[in-house]
């Protein structure tokens, strides 16, 4: 066998390994439910069986939704739940808070395609760098990185915001001799901030509707702090990764030739300040209202709709973009229409009761401060999963007991904030972090996991200080 033929055959050989793990663990935990409804009654502890065996799943890197369904099965068998009864709680789920924000992310896919179709995304990219100035490697940096964050919290999406800003700063970054891994480095770190502030993000959404806080506290004790100390060590670690790899690392000569930009015209102009003015007037309006995680889907819908007609597209372009941006995350959707079943049946067990009835003794030893800190670390190490629902299962699961030990809702959403997001830089390789090299054109791994170690290890300290304050 060739060594071409070796490699290709390993991830094969790993990935087959991976699925019979995967297969395994599956069918220990459906033997678990069926013992489970066969022997115990709630409350009990045994009820996070479909949780842990959902937490296994998707750590070995399964389809998320095939590992919720896998995870509802067991659920189903040791609730012991019909057939009716199951049917009446996908119903429900349509109008849970966690399919709403399903929605939310789906419009927002939407909202994403019809900026890039009116150019209104790529307008937006091109007025904020040149407001900077693009003369000097730092002005370069500062431009990207502001981008980014701009236009991942406007769109609510890291990947698709960062989709459209990389094709465009390539050349930018190439002209000033920035490296591919440094400008990875820049995409990660300054888009990742966004997903922190923005008012209508499906993290942020999620965060405030979950703690029952309101938009400005959440952003002064939780969102800034985390979204300033990534966006700051982010920063300086694309200088150190820059001068590590000047020299061995370059874009090549398409690169810089693509440098060239396209007109955009008049109507590009005039649905890039149609779209910052309608987020403007609603972000205002919602702040100053209060409005809820539903107010999100008018958000989307309303800056769709006027966007795209102030882009010179017709009501029926703009329809059909929106199909075409939301076509692509159904899959979240179905994510959150099955996890919320799997939340509720789990619920019948009272496990999370029972867990506090043991776990009693031992919070009152470590207090609340040490409660949090253990349920960030659980959070960040221990559950897997999408954002959204991760955000979803950690209040599931500590949130009574946060409660109980009188945990403050701003330090609760800070824990929820730290839990849910901190894994995106590590302390392994994800798809995130793999997602931003490829936009950027890098390989370079290591580099990228060394910066997310010191955005990790920075927001750890962070967490600890802010939670001895908080608490």
């Amino acid at each position: 066998m060739s060594s071409r033929e070796t490699h290709a055959a390993e991830p094969e050989k790993d990935r087959g390994l991976t699925r019979t793990i995967g297969i395994i663990a599956f069918l220990v935990g459906i033997i678990a439910a069926i013992v489970i409804n066969l022997t115990v009654e709630p409350p009990s502890v045994w009820g996070l069986v479909p949780i842990v065996l959902y937490a296994i799943l998707a750590l070995l890197g399964l389809d998320i939704v095939l590992a919720t369904l896998g995870a509802l099965i067991a659920a189903v068998i040791m609730t012991g739940t019909g057939p009716l009864a199951l049917s009446g709680l996908f119903a429900q789920s349509l109008g849970s808070f966690i399919v709403t924000v399903g929605l939310i992310i789906i419009l927002g896919g939407g909202l994403g395609q019809v900026t890039r179709e009116t150019g209104v995304a790529e307008y937006l990219v091109r007025l904020i760098t040149q407001t900077i100035g693009l003369r000097t490697r730092t002005r370069v940096q500062l431009g990207i990185m502001l981008t980014s964050t701009i236009l991942v919290g406007a769109l609510g999406t890291l990947a698709g915001a960062n989709a459209i800003l990389a094709p465009i700063v390539i050349p930018i970054a190439a002209a000033v001799g920035f490296t591919p891994a440094a400008l990875a480095i820049m995409l990660h770190s300054g888009g990742a901030p966004g997903l922190f502030i923005g008012p209508f993000t499906p993290p942020v959404v999620t965060l405030t509707e979950t703690a029952g806080v309101n938009y400005v506290p959440y952003l002064a004790a939780a969102g800034l702090p985390m979204a300033i100390t990534t966006w700051v060590v982010g920063f300086f670690m694309a200088r150190w990764i820059q001068r590590r790899t000047e020299g061995s690392q370059a874009y090549d000569e398409e690169a810089l030739a693509t440098a060239e930009q396209k007109s955009l015209g008049e109507q590009a102009r005039r649905g890039t300040i149609a779209f910052v003015l309608t987020l403007a007037v609603m972000v205002a309006y919602g702040i100053r209202a209060e409005a809820g995680a539903s107010f999100a889907i008018l958000v989307m819908l309303v800056t769709s709709f006027i966007t795209g007609l102030a882009g010179g597209m017709s009501l029926e372009g703009i329809l059909q973009a929106i199909y075409r941006g939301a076509s692509g995350l159904v899959w979240l959707f179905l994510l959150f229409w099955l996890f919320n079943p799997l939340i509720e049946l789990v619920g019948q067990m009272q496990a999370y009761e029972a867990l506090l009835d043991a776990g009693e003794p031992i919070l009152a030893e470590i207090g609340g401060y040490g409660f949090a800190l253990v349920a960030l670390l659980i959070g960040w190490l221990g559950v897997a999963g999408a954002a959204v629902a991760q955000v979803v299962l950690m209040n599931e699961v500590f949130g009574p007991t946060a409660e109980a030990l009188g945990i403050p809702a701003l330090a609760w959403v800070l824990v929820l904030l730290g839990a849910s997001q901190i894994d995106w830089f590590g302390p392994f390789p994800n798809a995130d972090m793999i997602g931003q090299m490829g936009l950027a054109r890098s390989r370079d791994l290591r580099s990228m996991l060394y910066n997310g170690w010191a955005v990790l290890a920075a927001n750890l300290v962070l967490f600890v200080i802010l939670l001895w304050i908080l608490i």
